[in-house]
């Protein structure tokens, strides 16, 4: 089976902000290849999204949210969610930044 895989404004706007900061203090190289990476990680959600473990937030928010990391050093994490055909992709979170939260 295979799934639709859809970036919310909320990741898409993460996705943004870690590219650009990676352009100004690192490099357009560095911010390119994890850019493709990421994209690579994401496309490979339309296959057998479940494989991914279920993130740390999920008990406490009370939904399936699953993660997936970026990059051999797992420096960034993707979070999302699967509903029937849709892999729906909520957020995409540096390691160094805390768990979501209740506010979710």
């Amino acid at each position: 089976m295979s799934y639709q895989v859809f970036i919310q404004p909320n990741a898409f706007q993460e996705i943004e902000m870690s590219y650009r900061w990676m352009c100004d203090n690192l490099s357009p190289e560095i911010a390119n290849n994890w850019y493709y990476e990421l994209q690579d990680v994401i496309s490979s959600l339309q296959e057998f999204p479940n494989r991914c473990s279920i993130a740390a937030e999920a008990s406490m928010i009370g939904r399936e949210i699953r993660q997936i990391w970026v990059g051999k050093q797992r420096k960034y994490r993707v979070l999302f969610v699967v509903e029937k055909d849709v892999v729906a992709i909520l957020h995409v979170r540096h390691s160094h930044q805390s768990y979501l939260g209740q506010e979710y």
